[in-house]
């Protein structure tokens, strides 16, 4: 299973595959999948805290 970042709210879920609609903002948005991928972070299935910082910090960016 997959995690995947809301890009309108940042909400955080694990699922197989994105939803077309998010849970918590009802929104139709598009999903980054923020699943770590290695070591440093757990490997393999383990929700990726950095890219999940990084891309909250890129889309506040991008409002101001």
């Amino acid at each position: 299973m997959n995690w995947w970042m809301c890009s309108e709210c940042d909400y955080v879920l694990q699922a197989e595959l994105p939803p077309e609609k998010c849970p918590s903002c009802h929104a139709e948005c598009i999903f980054s999948d923020v699943t770590c991928y290695i070591p440093e972070c757990g490997g393999v299935g383990r929700l990726d805290m950095k890219m999940v910082a990084e891309k909250a910090k890129a889309d506040k960016n991008k409002i101001n």
